[in-house]
């Protein structure tokens, strides 16, 4: 049996060895040969199986034992005869995704990237919408089912590696068979609306349940290419689940599609569940397996109770969804400590992007690791803590290379991208000009940092990325990669079509390591690139024999090109580099077993600059500008010439301890995070800076000035002047999530005036609470917390969560009421953090907009609120 390569190198190595053998046959093969034979006649279908072979014998495509499977044992479940708890991630995009690109498959580098974090934190449960795939009249053709009964095969190609890595790293999974909403990857709605029917149908009209039985029916009866297993059969799937948040559910549906799925799947366990409470539904259901409930936002409180109710039951409860900005110790450790808690699974992991940086999403929960910034490097270290508790091991990924992907070069300075790899926590960008490697920057860079600017840049620099562990431990060094004279660099892994701008007759496939393009076994494989002022290309082939490189000036014409075979540093590469015009095409037989790992790409649009960059002038604030409320954005004329800039921001004239100093800068403004002194004279430049040299900004320096501290009070509202209840009322808007509050006017607390009265219920939810949208946002700028007069009237010892929202940011500090009499309560700025939903925020009071008063507790309350103010300092 083929062991799995340890490195690309000898990965390459094996494809080469192997293609030798096979090159003849290929060259042999029958014209009448079929483009996807599967026979030993056909040369294409060797080299697939190679790759077949060696992801085949990775991922183990034996036939599982029962000890394999998940089991449910009453209301705990066990693995291998032991308990199974878990701590677990969603990853809802792995199979087909809507965040780089628009609605396509996700790379083969970003599924397995994202699976080796989740390892990393000590997830052993992903949650994933892999079989979520459907859409109406063809509006997805990238889905499983792009219309009611009509189905996509190739769709499997993500779902069956994300499987199959996932098992071989030891992960399961759970997976939703559709959802309740209508987003991009499809739900319920698309097997009623196309027979005219309502959504509710989907849980009561005999011919949708038999069509959806037969969605199921496909998927469960696929075989997963890599590990031969059927998915039905396939110890990975920890459990389907009925759909994502369903809310129609009734008991003779839940009963009948669990009998159609353990029929089909007999070892696999059946999940359901709806979104924020449990349907009562699903503790009926005698042989459904796991109650699923989301949370947002999660409170231990909340997961205790509704698990006690679900294993009451006789059920296995698990947390399906939280956000994972709530990730605490004070949330997860009493989770963990709950033995009828059996997992908790955050809501979601993204992983690397192909191109370098982090993959976003702005549903306000996205997770990266370690983490952006202190509060997502909190929730990172409380979900690898809780993970640990729940029986994982964390931190056990080996770190891989990353792999730079373009060093751009602009007027002489080099910028370095580069992929990242799983498990790191910091990268160290390295050059060398023929000697030893030196770092570029001062101090190791997250992924997030690329590009990174090389302010030396000098003429021929080789670079590398070394990963490093958040304690400490190196990975191995990505390949080099040199940039030469004026050239720019690209680096295409060929994970995906998007670097390139033709391909025909060949297909991208993933490898043990990386992905590889290889021929579909009709006419001529090709792939064509289009970079303006090409001047090289190396493609990294483990064999180079078989190859065509052809260049054109317009895409059209194309003239042969003359090639060399070189040693990279990673294997064999065929090289071009007398190439004519902007179009590189590669060429090969595609019946051959011929693969292409890679290419890299040099192209130089514009010579080195002569000299530095022109005269431009600093705008704003202008010169002399005064009584500015803290840190302003700085903004500058374009220098014609200029890579980049640096700000320097100081308080002195001479620009000596500076409170910026911002280097590496391509855009012309820019907005610093720190404090700046009231009543103090800053100074500030800005210089261009290019190959040949640098400029700095006029006048030189300008200034401006900071506010001195305000003395008196603000009033935000002292209650007075509203014309009467229904004014108050319009004026304070009771947030929908929550329980009612009634607003009335009351006497003030010293009877010469009005309050507020705030009469509040709660419901389910646990919560009510008002807001108030300013007309016009006010400055707290200056001011050191907020005060306010509060008599508790019925409710003494409900939390109260006071919220502002500040230049975007949310932040709110809690409060409990105590007493029943009229009395002052100051809260300074500093207590108030964002809250746990929101993101990391810098606290700028120049402008609020909103300020909410929420009560927390059970039952009903009361209470009067006056004279609501920022208090001066002192």
């Amino acid at each position: 049996m083929i062991r799995p390569p340890t490195s690309r190198r000898a990965w390459a190595g094996a494809v080469a060895a192997f293609a030798a053998l096979a090159l003849a046959a290929g060259a042999a093969a029958p014209a009448s040969a079929t483009p996807r034979a599967t026979g030993a006649g056909s040369a294409a279908s060797v080299a697939t199986s190679l790759a077949s072979s060696d992801l085949t014998d990775l991922f183990s495509s034996r036939k599982p034992t029962p000890d394999q499977f998940v089991k449910r044992d009453g209301t705990g479940l066990t693995l291998g005869g032991k308990p199974f708890r878990f701590g677990g991630a969603d990853i809802y995009w792995l199979g087909i995704d809507e965040n780089v690109g628009g609605v396509a498959y996700p790379t083969w580098f970003r599924i397995k990237n994202a699976l080796d974090t989740a390892k990393e934190m000590g997830v052993r449960v992903v949650r994933s919408g892999l079989a979520s795939s459907t859409s109406q009249d063809g509006k997805n053709p990238l889905a499983i089912m792009p219309r009611l009964g009509e189905y996509n095969d190739e769709a499997f190609a993500t779902i069956d590696y994300a499987i199959a890595y996932a098992g071989s790293i030891g992960l399961k999974f759970i997976v939703p068979m559709t959802d309740q909403w209508e987003y991009y990857g499809g739900g319920h709605r698309d097997f009623t609306t196309p027979l005219g029917l309502p959504s509710e149908a989907f849980y009561s009209d005999p011919t949708v349940m038999a069509a959806f039985k037969e969605y199921q029916t496909h998927i469960l009866q696929h075989r997963n290419r890599y590990t031969g297993l059927k998915l039905k059969d396939d110890p990975t799937i920890l459990a389907w689940e009925l759909g994502n948040e369903l809310e129609g559910m009734t008991l003779p549906w839940i009963n009948d599609q669990v009998d159609h799925l353990k029929q089909l799947a007999p070892n696999t366990l059946v999940a359901a569940g709806r979104r924020f409470d449990i349907d009562p539904d699903t503790l009926a259901a005698p042989k459904l397996d796991i109650i699923d409930v989301h949370y947002y936002p999660p409170t231990a409180d909340a997961i205790a109770a509704h698990a006690a109710i679900v294993t009451l039951a006789g059920k296995v409860y698990i947390a399906g969804e939280y956000g994972s900005p709530s990730a605490s110790d004070a949330l997860l450790q009493p989770v963990a400590a709950d033995p009828n808690v059996t997992g908790a699974m955050f809501w979601s992991l993204f992983g690397h992007n192909d191109t370098g940086g982090f993959v976003p999403h702005d549903d306000g929960f996205t997770l990266h690791y370690p983490g952006d910034d202190p509060k997502m490097q909190s929730a990172v270290s409380a979900i690898a803590t809780f993970n640990a508790a729940m029986g994982a091991t964390t931190g056990s990924v080996k770190l891989a290379a990353p792999l730079i992907v373009a060093i751009e070069k602009n007027d002489g300075i080099n910028h370095i991208a580069w992929r990242g790899t799983a498990g790191a926590g910091t990268y160290r960008v390295q050059r060398s000009t023929g000697g030893a490697w030196s770092d570029v920057t001062e101090a190791p860079v997250p992924a997030s940092a690329s590009p990174v600017t090389d302010l030396a840049s000098p003429v021929d620099a080789k670079y590398r990325v070394v990963p490093i562990k958040p304690d400490g431990t190196n990975g191995p060094a990505s390949p080099a990669v040199q940039s030469t004279g004026a050239n720019s660099v690209d680096v295409d892994p060929l994970q995906s079509w998007l670097g390139t701008a033709a391909h025909d007759n060949v297909t991208s496939q993933p490898g043990p390591l990386d992905a590889f393009a290889i021929g579909d076994g009709s006419g001529t494989a090709s792939i064509t690139w289009h970079r303006e002022g090409l001047t090289r290309a190396q493609f990294d082939v483990p064999v180079p024999l078989g190859f065509t490189v052809r260049s054109s000036a317009d895409g059209t014409t194309w003239k042969t090109a003359k090639t060399k075979i070189d040693l990279a540093s990673e294997g064999l590469a065929l090289v071009a580099s007398s190439l004519v015009g902007d179009w590189v095409r590669l060429e090969w037989n595609a019946k051959l077993p011929l693969v292409v790992q890679g290419a890299t790409l040099a192209h130089a649009t514009e010579p080195l600059p002569a000299e530095a960059p022109a005269a431009f002038a600093a705008t704003a604030p202008a010169d002399g500008t005064t009584g500015l409320l803290g840190i302003p954005t700085f903004e500058w004329q374009e220098a014609s010439g200029a890579a980049y800039y640096r700000l320097v921001v100081s308080a002195s004239p001479d620009l000596s301890s500076p409170i910026v100093d911002a280097n590496a800068l391509r855009a012309t403004s820019f907005r610093p995070n720190v404090e700046t002194e009231p009543g103090t004279t800053y100074y500030w430049t800005v210089t261009a800076v290019n190959g040949a040299g640098s400029t700095v900004s006029t006048p030189t320096p300008a200034t401006f000035a900071i506010a001195p501290l305000p003395t008196e009070p603000f009033v935000i509202d002292d209650v007075e002047g509203y014309a009467d209840d229904d004014a108050l009322a319009a004026t304070y808007v009771p947030n929908p999530g929550g329980g009612p509050v009634v607003r009335t006017l009351a006497p003030s607390s010293d009877g010469g005036g009005s309050a507020a009265s705030l009469a509040y219920t709660f419901g389910p939810e646990g919560y009510a609470g008002v807001i108030r949208t300013l007309a016009t946002p006010q400055s707290w700028w200056g001011y050191d917390g907020l005060r306010f007069r509060i008599k508790p009237a019925v409710g003494a010892g409900h939390s109260l969560t006071l919220q502002f929202l500040a230049n975007g940011s949310y932040w709110e500090t809690n409060y409990t009421v105590t007493g029943t009499d009229w009395q002052t309560v100051e809260i300074p700025f500093s207590q108030f953090a964002p809250p746990p939903w929101a993101g990391q925020g810098v606290l700028d009071l120049s402008s609020v907009s909103t300020i909410a008063f929420y009560f927390g507790g059970s039952g009903t309350g009361s209470v009067l609120i006056d004279d609501v103010e920022a208090y001066p300092a002192g």
